[in-house]
């Protein structure tokens, strides 16, 4: 009996701590919002808030400072500053151990994670320039993952679409535009140059501010000349430039990397902007946060904070460490390809590990003017801002890495670009002088594909770009000196042979002869012919017109690049002095009387439509020739029946 009785004692006691500890469970469980994102955070994600941070409290962070091994350091937490921005705070540390008493806060450590008591508190992002002590601001980890947990859903506004007239233009070798293309660029004339209002930092004053640390960015294959074009730009964005040499083997892959379980917090992340054969690319170095299944977080502040990217990410190797008496920094180089970025916003960078980015494949075959032909291929990020700066800035490091950069230079570029579902968009010019020649050529690269990614229409997808450029060492210029015809009265139907005295910059004299067609149902009258190279035929355009080009829809902006006029031939225009219109970028002559009056009276106004004076009936372009002319003249001639 006594030991049922005790048996019983001890069940009973049992019986009811288990059901004082299923109440505690209960209870804790119920005060807990169990949303999705609740489960896990409970489950996976062990954050220390801001609420327990007191001054004083000891920590460690973690970084690379040596090859790709991840090393710890000390923190000390000095405070928590609130609202350094809307319903963003910092935490404020003292860093120290390893090589930091020498090099203070260094680039490079941008996204180290930092622990207290076990728990991560946040990312190591911000420091003081010219600091005696390694004094860094942290952005609280539960801010870096709270602006990736919800992705914003895109706001669509849907055009109004306004069916465009059925009336035809009269006549029409050829659609020319009569446009201003700089008003569609999205760099405006800054394409060497990003205005510093895009700096993602505090603006520092003497080291008073704190500033988002320094994200450098490693050249590997690029020319010295290149990166002093260029430094500022980057410089402006918080990425100092750094030559790195020649990149680690693996580098310029696109095969992801095997082994992905190493990319852990602490460890060094390469984001790359180019990436190319030979060991070419430029690439940002800083740290990952914190990783959850196939996401990562890193930087702890924005890069370029453009929103919504497709940034390729590597790993990374530190190859040395860089004191400085204003901003210390890492020298690392990528190895393995091993993701994507795809969000750079305010609190930080966000990816996938295991993810392939879509990346705008360049090729570039450049004839050098020793006769040599050679190949270069690249990737680079596919975005409506990078892209263009992207491009102007590795095809400008093509030709001077090869080709003289200062002297009497003459070059010829020619390129595709395909845009999937859309015409291929063609761009032909030459350039020649003693010391820009490169830069132009670049340009001519850069601008039709500013114009696509800056066009604003949905679904733009550029596939791929393919340049062809011809080098020569010598200056190839001419001016249209005079124009002649071989008669001054014509019938319709019949040829006129156009005359084209051309005097070369080196003294030479070329004489071009051009048949110009007469159209047969050109009716009798005085015919006037405008003789130009097509630089000085847009230019003269445009100053009359005064009209920016608003292109309807994807296929007329495709037309118009396409149809942009060349430097090394000249334009024969046939014009009557009698009135048309511009319609959307169209040029309508000849219009019936009642359509006419209908769409000039006061009663109608439009921002695309522009009354000219003259009509353009014909405009022939003539064979390309080995110079780049300047120069225009005009002759009449008398069509009789």
């Amino acid at each position: 009996m006594r030991n049922d009785a005790i048996l019983t004692f001890f069940s009973e006691r049992c019986r009811k701590a288990c059901k004082n500890a299923l109440s505690a469970v209960l209870a804790g469980l119920l005060s807990i919002s169990w949303s999705a994102e609740g489960w896990a955070q409970a489950g996976r994600r062990d954050f220390m808030p801001l609420s327990e941070l007191k001054p004083g409290m000891k920590g460690v962070g973690r970084t690379v400072f040596e090859g790709d091994k991840v090393d710890e350091f000390q923190v000390e937490i000095l405070g928590v500053l609130e609202n350094i921005a809307p319903k963003q705070s910092a935490i404020l540390a003292k860093l120290s151990g390893g090589p930091l008493e020498r090099t203070g806060v260094l680039g490079g450590m941008s996204g180290s994670p930092v622990y207290v008591d076990g728990r991560m508190i946040g990312a190591v992002a911000f420091s003081f320039p010219f600091s005696k002590e390694a004094i860094a601001g942290i952005t609280p980890i539960q801010q870096m993952v709270n602006i990736f947990d919800k992705p914003a859903e895109p706001i669509r506004i849907d055009p109004i679409k306004i069916d465009a007239s059925v009336v035809a233009p009269y006549r029409a070798v050829g659609f020319t535009p009569s446009i201003d293309f700089s008003s569609l660029n999205p760099l405006g004339q800054r394409t060497f140059a990003v205005s510093s209002n895009s700096a993602p930092n505090l603006q520092s004053l003497a080291g008073q501010f704190f500033n988002y640390i320094d994200t450098p960015i490693s050249l590997s294959g690029f020319t010295p000349k290149a990166a002093q074009l260029f430094k500022d730009t980057f410089q402006h964005l918080g990425m100092p430039v750094i030559p790195a040499g020649g990149m680690t083997v693996g580098s310029s892959s696109t095969r992801l990397a095997d082994n992905t379980a190493d990319i852990q917090p602490g460890s060094a992340l390469a984001v790359q902007l180019i990436r190319g054969d030979l060991g070419v690319g430029a690439s940002a170095t800083g740290t990952v946060t914190y990783r959850e299944d196939d996401k990562v977080y890193a930087f702890g502040h924005p890069w370029l904070s453009v929103g919504p990217v497709q940034l390729p990410f590597s790993k990374a190797k530190v190859i040395s460490l860089l004191p400085n008496l204003n901003n210390s920094f890492k020298i690392a180089v990528p190895t393995e390809l091993a993701g994507a970025i795809t969000q750079d916003r305010s609190q930080g960078l966000y990816g996938a590990v295991g993810v392939l980015p879509k990346l705008i494949p360049l090729t570039i075959n450049l004839k050098s003017s020793r006769n040599k032909l050679e190949t270069f291929k690249f990737e680079v990020v596919n975005d409506r801002f990078l892209t263009p700066f992207l491009m102007n800035y590795t095809v400008f490091n093509t030709i001077t890495s090869n080709e003289r950069a200062l002297g009497e230079a003459t070059l010829q570029v020619a390129g595709k670009i395909s845009v999937k579902g859309q015409p291929e968009v063609k761009f032909e010019n030459r350039f020649s002088g003693e010391a820009n020649s490169h830069v132009f050529a670049s340009l001519a690269v850069v601008q039709p594909l500013s114009f696509i990614l800056g066009s604003g229409f949905d679904n733009v997808a550029v596939e791929s770009v393919t340049v062809d450029i011809t080098s020569i060492d010598e200056k190839r210029t001419a001016t249209l000196d005079r124009v002649w015809a071989d008669r001054e009265n014509v019938k319709a139907g019949e040829t006129v042979i156009l005359s084209a005295f051309l005097r070369a910059a080196n003294g030479g004299e070329h004489v071009e002869k051009f048949p110009i067609d007469i159209p047969a149902d050109m009716p009798s009258g005085t015919l006037q012919l405008t003789v130009a190279d097509g630089s000085t035929l847009t230019a003269v355009e445009n100053r009359a017109l005064r009209q920016t080009f608003s292109p309807r829809d994807l296929d007329q902006l495709i037309r118009a690049i396409n149809n942009i006029r060349k430097n090394d031939r000249v334009y024969v225009r046939l014009q009557r002095p009698e009135p048309s219109v511009l319609i959307r970028g169209e040029e309508f002559s000849s219009l019936p009387p009642s359509f006419s009056s209908v769409i000039t009276s006061d009663r109608t106004s439009s921002s695309s439509l522009t009354t000219l004076r003259s009509s353009n009936l014909y405009e022939y372009e003539l064979p390309s020739t080995p110079f780049v002319i300047s120069g225009q003249r005009s002759l009449t001639i008398e069509v009789v029946d």
